[in-house]
């Protein structure tokens, strides 16, 4: 016996209803009752799915073929309880959800990989990943997620067609060509992604950007991604990448971001019909996202000047290590070969850095994308956001000071760069943003004490040092010391015990800032005998307190065992040097 077709058309004709409900009509739905057309999707799916039991039992009952109406009937079920697993969990109702997902999987397990059953398999599998990965159960997910992808290679190796439910409603002849195929590869494209994000709760890292570029590429080739989603994740997987210093296929990504960008920019107001307040909203979305890929950027170039500078200080053994790691990648694992890339990846070099003009190249790049970047995030509306730029522009100066050999040109740059952490420290008030102010106070004080390093050099190779050069070393000195003194009050309380909840690395640049003020007001450089005693008296007692606080804390101090060293000569020597101005005093 064959299901009558006047019967499969009725079921059809509800299952359109609903899936119009969830896909179409749901987008009007009024935020006081957000659910409203799932919720009458899901009556009559419940409904379809009551009327094809009872059928299914009708026809077992009757035992009038060999099965194949039963099993058609099992795989509409399926499909209808998969459709209702996501409605519930859409709803916020996991578990019941997860009811029907099973029973959906139930349906279908033992003949899975036959072309009508492998869709609603596939689908009812990710499902339960997600809501596995949703209760943070990651390994749970992954079961679910990697039996899903396991199932759909077995199936694509026996070369046979996968059934869409429209199919599996209408005659052989009815069959739509390609979009069985097209449904399950959307199916597996989803899986990638959702193991991508389980990998990384799972602290495999390199699996993770596998999947997530795997993704990203299935979405090329199918020709079905949302464009500024498709950037943003591309961008953002380029920052794995560069992590791992594999700056090519950082490049790689974020050229796709860009070109997919750009192609969005050109098509995104063609839509008819559009009002201005929607083009304007499409606009600012534009300009806030492209904003967003150009801070990745920035953060390419910075990462590479960093890597670079890393790279001149390492020996060759660590450098041959690293170039070993980077040629075992094959070229073609993350590549999008349907992209035109080229134009976007040769304006920045993706190799170390090893001179200035290398150095300079790589600069320029980064501030015109920081930048572009800055005219979007502007510190009345974006404060946070707009500080995090502030401070990559003074990274940046960091970064091209090391490579610049005219010292002069190094303490301008190294001012510059102190000035975009004290643009910050006089624009952000620290009762809201201390942990920013934070990065200020101690990167201001690192930039001032790099000037003080330039200047004494300079000092040393001038026969006769002036007055002026004398007073301009000794205003930076109390720049540096303003700064570090800043952080390192906001971490101390009113009895002048240090705060209590500070974590390891808080505390090591805690201690570094007392190391930092020590050394500071040790090079003060005065004939005023009294300002001497003071400096010296203060210099002692920083460093002290470095050693005493290194004593306590075992963990952060592990990293300072030569600052420990150069503070216990000085906290030896310092005493009899206070003695002898003090006798100059007296006398």
């Amino acid at each position: 016996m064959v299901i009558p077709k006047e019967i499969l058309s009725d079921y059809k004709e509800v299952y359109e209803k609903a899936f119009k409900l969830v896909n179409e009509e749901s987008k009007n739905d009024p935020p006081t009752d957000p659910y409203r057309s799932h919720y009458s999707a899901k009556d009559l799916l419940l409904q379809m799915k009551e009327n094809l039991k009872n059928e299914l039992v009708s026809v077992q009952a009757e035992e009038a073929d060999d099965g194949k109406d039963d099993f058609i009937y099992k795989v509409l079920r399926a499909f209808v309880c998969r459709d209702l697993g996501r409605i519930y969990v859409f709803c916020e109702e996991p578990s019941t959800g997860e009811k029907c997902l099973q029973e959906c999987l139930d349906l279908v397990q033992e003949r899975r990989m036959e072309p009508a059953a492998i869709i609603p398999y596939m689908g009812a599998m990710n499902e339960m990943g997600i809501i596995y990965a949703n209760r943070s159960e990651y390994k749970k997910s992954f079961e679910y997620l990697s039996e899903a992808e396991k199932s759909y290679k077995q199936f694509m190796e026996s070369k046979t067609t996968p059934l869409a439910i429209t199919d599996v409603f209408g005659t052989a002849d009815e069959v739509e060509e390609g979009k069985g195929l097209k449904e399950l590869e959307s199916l597996y494209t989803l899986c990638s992604f959702y193991l991508a994000q389980v990998y990384g709760h799972l602290g495999e890292l390199e699996k993770s950007a596998q999947y997530c570029h795997m993704t990203l590429r299935r979405q090329v080739e199918a020709k079905s991604y949302e464009p500024i989603d498709f950037a943003l994740n591309a961008a953002t997987l380029s920052q794995y990448f560069i992590g791992q210093n594999m700056f090519k296929q950082a490049r790689h990504h974020l050229a796709a971001a860009t070109l997919v960008m750009s192609e969005h920019e050109a098509t995104m107001l063609t839509p008819p019909h559009l009002t201005e307040e929607q083009k304007t909203e499409i606009q600012e979305t534009f300009k806030h996202r492209y904003a967003d890929v150009a801070r990745c950027w920035a953060k390419y170039g910075l990462a590479l000047l960093s890597a670079s500078k890393d790279r001149l200080f390492n020996d060759d053994e660590t450098k041959l290590a690293e170039d070993a790691k980077r040629l075992k990648i094959n070229e073609n694992t993350y590549l999008f070969a349907d992209f035109p890339l080229e134009t976007y990846e040769k304006r920045i070099t993706c190799d170390y850095c090893l001179t200035f003009d290398d150095a300079k190249e790589v600069y320029h790049f980064v501030t015109k994308w920081l930048d572009i970047a800055k005219e979007h995030y502007k510190p009345d509306t974006d404060a946070t956001e707009y500080a995090k730029i502030i401070t990559d522009f003074a990274e940046l100066y960091q970064h091209i000071a090391f490579f610049e050999e005219d010292p002069v040109n190094q303490s301008k740059m190294q001012k510059r760069r102190a000035k975009y952490y004290e643009e910050l420290i006089e624009l952000l008030n620290p009762t809201f943003y201390m942990a920013i102010c934070r990065e200020c106070w101690y990167g201001a004080g690192l930039a001032y004490s790099a000037i003080l390093d330039i200047k004494l050099d300079l000092l040393k190779a001038s026969r006769t040092p002036n007055p002026q050069e004398l007073g301009k070393i000794n205003q930076v000195c109390q720049q540096a010391i303003k700064h570090f003194k800043s952080y390192i009050e906001s971490y101390t309380e009113k009895d002048g015990t240090w705060k209590a909840n500070m974590n390891v690395e808080e505390q090591r640049t805690m201690l570094y800032a007392h190391f930092h003020v020590g050394r500071l007001h040790y090079k003060i450089i005065t004939p005023d005998a009294n300002l001497q005693l003071e400096n010296l008296s203060n210099s002692l007692k920083y460093y002290k307190t470095f050693i005493d606080e290194c004593a306590k804390l075992e963990e952060p101090a592990k990293a300072l065992q030569a600052e420990v060293g150069v503070c216990k000569e000085m906290v030896n020597l310092l005493p009899m040097k206070i003695a002898n101005v003090k006798k100059r005093l007296n006398k």
